[in-house]
């Protein structure tokens, strides 16, 4: 490992205050300690920026940057991507506390592997770290369905340490320099799909591979999989409903080939379409099955 690297720890956050000053405290606790941290605040209401000015306004190795608006996930990333000064970016969610080594073992990964373009560390439940919050994510680019391996099971080293996957949520580490190649997060999607049309773009354009490395963790703050079940929700906004059915046609539109763009749209989405609209329905949400529809609408015409 070379400890000359500079990483720039990229953490945008909107209304978190507890949990981005958790975030903060991780990362400064790491092993690898040639870092700086890139605090986006979305536009926070609460007493965010004021809290993270009073615990570390004398660490000059964090910088705050208040945005007057909701630039959004895409769009908050590439705003601090701007200041970085670091040889990689780390992408962090704000609702994360990450494991005082995976700095170092993420930047190792990278040194000993040449076409590697993306990785990230194994990503566990902080409410109960032994259970797997994600370990493979892909999307079929016929169905533009993702897939997802290890939510939910209880971690006993049953994955292999290093896996390829189609792309990574939450938490990831990519070179500066391929990000400005590759012009950085799409910010029309805001929120959803904008880390997979970046590691699509990332393999599209670069030639280089995703890859999930598990000797390295982080621990994601947000609901055990199976208290989402209990509570039967599929949206829990009319903007989350809005935003997935626009992004996932943009998604399918930028990303997919002639063959799978045919399939998606004339056999797969309306199917998909139907589905949705028929279980937002039957469970009442139809102000979400408007938003849903519409926003699938739109991602024909962004």
């Amino acid at each position: 490992m070379n400890p000359n690297k500079k990483v720039s720890v990229v953490i945008p956050t909107m209304n978190r205050a507890d949990d981005v000053i958790n975030c903060i405290k991780s990362v400064l606790a790491s092993t690898y300690k040639n870092i700086e941290i890139i605090v986006v605040d979305n536009a926070s209401s609460d007493n965010t920026t004021a809290q993270i000015e009073r615990i570390f306004s004398k660490n000059n190795k964090i910088k705050l940057i208040k945005s007057a608006i909701n630039l959004g996930a895409a769009g908050g990333r590439n705003r601090g991507a701007k200041e970085a000064t670091g040889d990689y970016l780390l992408f962090v969610d704000s609702d994360n506390v990450v494991d005082k080594e995976m700095i170092g073992e993420l930047v190792r990964f990278f040194n000993n592997h040449e076409k590697c373009g993306m990785v990230g560390p194994l990503m566990l439940y902080k409410r109960d770290p032994k259970i797997i919050w994600l370990y493979f994510a892909d999307i079929n680019m016929f169905t533009s369905q993702a897939k997802y391996k290890g939510t939910g099971e209880r971690d006993r080293k049953q994955y292999s340490k290093v896996i390829e996957v189609g792309h990574l949520p939450n938490c990831f580490m990519v070179k500066k320099d391929d990000f400005i190649r590759v012009s950085g997060f799409d910010s029309k999607y805001i929120i959803m799909y904008e880390e997979a049309d970046l590691a699509e773009r990332i393999k599209r354009e670069l030639n280089k591979k995703i890859y999930l490395y598990s000797a390295a963790r982080t621990f994601h703050n947000v609901e055990l999989i199976r208290n989402k079940k209990k509570n039967g929700f599929l949206f829990s906004s009319e903007r989350r409903a809005y935003l997935t059915g626009r992004n996932r046609v943009y998604f399918m539109r930028r990303n997919a080939s002639l063959l799978q763009l045919l399939s998606f749209f004339f056999v797969f989405n309306p199917l998909i379409l139907l589905y949705y609209e028929i279980n937002l329905l039957k469970s009442g949400q139809i102000k979400q099955a408007w938003a849903y529809l519409y926003g699938n609408i739109k991602g024909f015409r962004l």
